[in-house]
């Protein structure tokens, strides 16, 4: 990969990758922004979205091997974030057709004025990709999940260098003095912060921290 510091850390298997079944379809049975077995290998290189940081990235092989669907796919999810991508096809999400699960995901960080706003951890999905993933998905399908609309009010992205649950054992061969992005979240404003809390309160889901 170009622009990076140091040499791959393939943590895949040596031998080809078998080809998915026929049910495995990014974009369509599996999320675009999810992980597959031949995509663990990792670099890093300078970030163009947090000037001054470096941004952990990830080997490309989507189709290959199996879908790892409790692990996001750090480059995606990080584009997705960034550009509004949406989390199932890939493709662009734009004002109008921008939804996210705020009640299965993400949680609410502190503010410095101990306030808290919430802070959405997935990219946006397009209607009709949340209505697919809601039918295919057995976790949103199970709790009857609602895709929302995302508000107009200004969110900021936010970077997070701390080491995510999972991920010790390859952010121990990490250089220790430069401060890595290994994922972001969208900060959302008050209103928004106000309504997820209400929602999640009337289904009796725990106010997770950031």
């Amino acid at each position: 990969m170009t622009g990076s510091f140091f040499g791959q850390h393939d943590h895949a298997e040596r031998a080809a990758p078998p080809r998915p079944p026929r049910g495995w379809r990014v974009g369509e049975t599996v999320p675009w922004s999810v992980s597959w077995t031949s995509e663990q290998s990792y670099d890093l290189q300078i970030s163009q979205d947090f000037p001054g940081l470096v941004d952990l990235v990830q080997a490309q092989a989507p189709g290959i091997g199996t879908p790892r669907f409790a692990a996001l796919h750090i480059t995606r999810h990080r584009l997705g974030m960034v550009n509004n991508l949406c989390h199932v096809c890939g493709r662009p999400a734009p004002r109008g057709d921008r939804y996210i699960f705020p009640v299965e995901s993400g949680g609410f960080a502190t503010m410095p004025d101990e306030t808290l706003r919430y802070a959405g951890n997935v990219p946006p999905v397009h209607l009709n990709c949340a209505r697919r993933a809601r039918r295919l998905c057995p976790h949103l399908s199970k709790t009857f999940a609602e895709p929302m609309p995302i508000p107009s009010e200004e969110s900021r992205l936010v970077q997070r260098t701390d080491v995510p649950p999972g991920m010790e054992a390859l952010a121990k061969t990490l250089p220790r003095h430069l401060k890595i992005v290994f994922s972001c979240y969208r900060l959302y404003g008050p209103r928004f912060t106000r309504q997820i809390a209400k929602l999640r309160e009337a289904r009796g889901v725990a106010t997770a921290m950031l």
